[in-house]
C-alpha cells in the first residue's frame, strides 16, 4: 500500500508551509478549526528514526506551528497526537481546543466525528503567521 505522504501529501490536506525536511499541513477533515499535521518528508515511522539534528528541526517547526495555530484560532491548548496506524509515516496531529472541553468532546474531535465549516480567513491567517513567525530561540 502506497504512503499518502510519500505519494501526494496534498491528498491529506492543504500544505500551509514546508521546507526541505517537513510539511505543515492543514488537515482535510475540519474536525476542528486549525486541525494541522507536522509531517516529516522522509519516510520514517518514529521520532527515534531521526538524528538528533533532525529531531531538533522537527521540534522547532512543531513549536512554530503550534504557536501559529493557537494564535490564529484563539484556542486555549493544543492536543498533540501521534499514532501512525492508518499512515505509518512520521507525523503529529495538532488539535486546537478550548480548555473547557472534556475528554468525550476531545475524543469526538480526534475521531473526526464532528465537523466545522471550512474557514478561508483562518487558512489565510495561518499561512501569514507561518510565513512570518520566527522559529523559537
Amino acid at each position: 500500500m502506497a504512503c499518502v505522504f510519500c505519494t501526494d501529501v496534498r491528498r491529506a490536506g492543504e500544505v500551509l508551509a514546508e521546507d526541505d525536511r517537513l510539511w505543515i499541513v492543514l488537515h482535510a477533515d475540519w474536525a476542528v478549526r486549525g486541525h494541522t499535521m507536522v509531517i516529516w518528508k522522509k519516510h520514517v515511522e518514529n521520532v527515534a528514526d531521526l538524528t538528533v539534528d533532525e529531531f531538533v528541526h522537527f521540534a522547532v517547526e512543531y513549536h512554530r506551528a503550534e504557536r501559529a495555530i493557537l494564535a490564529a484560532t484563539g484556542a486555549d491548548r493544543a492536543v498533540i497526537l501521534k499514532l501512525g496506524i492508518a499512515t505509518p509515516h512520521l507525523h503529529v496531529h495538532l488539535y486546537p481546543v478550548a480548555a473547557t472541553l472534556d475528554r468525550t468532546a476531545v475524543m469526538a474531535i480526534v475521531d473526526a466525528r464532528v465537523r466545522v465549516p471550512r474557514d478561508e480567513a483562518l487558512v489565510a491567517d495561518l499561512r501569514r503567521r507561518l510565513d512570518s513567525l520566527a522559529p523559537a530561540e
